[in-house]
């Protein structure tokens, strides 16, 4: 079996598992507080294979599996069932991810998916959690280089830095000087954010950073729709 074949029957049993756990929620669970609750076993388990297939399917530092790392970690106990929402939605993301399509569709999803993750940066960089804010858009910005990579036929390893995929879209002649440097800056917050400098983040860098990026991928793949963040 194809490998992609092989991870789309994965992510349609773990849906269709998600989809029972739904309605089991929601036609009064035995015990309310244990709907959601880590101490829920088949729950949980059901929640590390999620995250295990987008991790596999999309890497570990891919934007969809950052984000749902991030929910799980920083709203489990303050909204948990907004994680669960969150993780069937972005199963179904990855569903249409790996599902072969035409490329208008699969340019409009990319660019729809990307602004959602830019408005939850938003939301993080809103809160002064300007590590994590730059982080995500630092991921979001490598994932959108990497698409062009393959829309431009332009090979890159799987390992290569963020630095290493922005000269190589450079001397391509993907896009021209003044934007390598551009993507160079927002690299550098990325790793400025990874190194847990909080000192050199802020509202302005980081919110210029976002909004470089969202107005990039705009151009490139088209205008987004607006996104919407899971309450809190």
């Amino acid at each position: 079996m194809d490998p992609r074949e092989g991870m789309e029957t994965r992510l349609k049993k773990l849906i269709e598992e998600g989809e029972r756990f739904r309605a089991d929620f929601l036609n009064g669970y035995r015990y309310r507080w244990y709907r959601y609750s880590p101490l829920n076993t088949g729950y949980a388990l059901w929640k590390a294979a999620c995250l295990e297939l987008v991790r596999e399917a999309f890497g570990a530092e891919s934007a969809l599996y950052l984000e749902m790392y991030a929910v799980e970690g920083d709203y489990a106990r303050s909204a948990p069932g907004s994680v669960f929402s969150f993780f069937m939605n972005s199963l179904k993301k990855a569903a249409l991810e790996l599902r072969p399509g035409p490329a208008a569709v699969r340019s409009s999803y990319a660019a729809d998916t990307l602004e959602d993750f830019l408005s939850r940066a938003e939301a993080l960089a809103g809160k002064g959690h300007y590590i994590s804010a730059a982080s995500l858009a630092g991921a979001v910005l490598e994932d959108l280089l990497r698409r062009l990579c393959e829309v431009h036929g332009v090979f890159c390893a799987e390992n290569a830095s963020l630095e290493a995929v922005n000269d190589r879209l450079h001397g391509a002649g993907v896009y021209d000087a003044a934007v390598r440097r551009e993507v160079a800056l927002h690299a550098g917050l990325r790793r400025t954010a990874e190194l847990c400098y909080a000192d050199k983040l802020n509202g302005r860098n980081v919110g210029a950073m976002i909004a470089w990026i969202r107005e990039f991928a705009r151009g490139r793949l088209g205008a987004p729709r607006p996104a919407r963040v899971p309450a809190a």
